[in-house]
């Protein structure tokens, strides 16, 4: 009967897993319940293979079922079917390169990313490093991805 309690604490440990999350408890929760299991069926060999087979079923579920999870019914409404890529015409930040060698002021204090005006038209723009006090005015070094990098004139 020595099995049944270290069967229980196992479960019980398992149960704090799921209102806890972290790993430890359910990790440690399962060794104490497989000792359970190989203490009930005897401590020989075989309950030792026994034990050994389950865990190894176990983990060949767990990953078959995250593999496979979202692509069954119940898993497509817990995940986000739908993205946002540049071919449906999501853009975050577009490349202006034009904005390369143009002068402009920075309205915000450039710490160091902020907007600065440029043409008439605000602009988000990043230092090379250095502070810039908003109303300095500034030029366009050079324009990477969508980062417009600007320096003091």
């Amino acid at each position: 009967m020595d099995y049944i309690f270290w069967l229980v604490i196992g479960i019980m440990l398992m149960a704090i897993e799921l209102v806890i999350p972290g790993g430890i408890a359910g990790l440690i929760g399962y060794s104490v319940f497989m000792w359970g299991v190989f203490i009930g069926l005897g401590g020989t060999d075989l309950a030792l293979y026994a034990v050994l087979g389950i865990t190894i079923l176990l983990v060949v579920l767990l990953l078959t079922f995250f593999n496979h999870f979202s692509r069954t019914w119940i898993g497509k409404l817990f995940t986000l079917g739908q993205r946002s890529t540049a071919q449906q015409g999501y853009v975050s930040n577009d490349v202006q390169t034009d904005l390369e060698g143009k002068t402009g002021v920075a309205q915000s204090t450039l710490r160091p990313a902020g907007v600065a005006r440029i043409d008439d038209q605000f602009v988000d723009v990043v230092t090379e490093g250095d502070f810039i006090e908003a109303g300095t005015p500034i030029v366009v070094v050079r324009v990477v991805g969508g980062r417009n990098i600007v320096r003091p004139q």
